[in-house]
């Protein structure tokens, strides 16, 4: 049983860890594979989380307002780095 609880936290470590691209104050920004257009980015927080698409679609589930505005500006700011995560996430060669 021990074991196969230390597997599933290094997987679900290890899936929190793929396509991490930013660490804020007690939040962080992914991208995942296997996503849907338009390109966008995952706002993981303690409170909910959100999807911040280059568009400027903000979809917020319970993400408190100031921290979404935060990422927001670092997503608008580093879209190539989003976007060149996204193409490597979305392309099952390059993972």
């Amino acid at each position: 049983m021990r074991t196969q609880a230390l597997v599933a936290e290094k997987l679900f470590l290890y899936y929190l860890s793929m396509g991490k691209i930013y660490t804020g104050d007690g939040w962080f920004i992914t991208v995942h594979g296997n996503e849907h257009p338009p390109v966008h980015a995952h706002l993981l927080h303690p409170d909910g989380k959100a999807i911040l698409a280059l568009d400027g679609t903000v979809k917020n589930l319970g993400v408190p307002a100031k921290v979404v505005t935060a990422a927001r500006c670092w997503v608008v700011d580093h879209a190539a780095i989003v976007t060149a995560e996204w193409a490597k996430m979305n392309n099952p060669r390059k993972r």
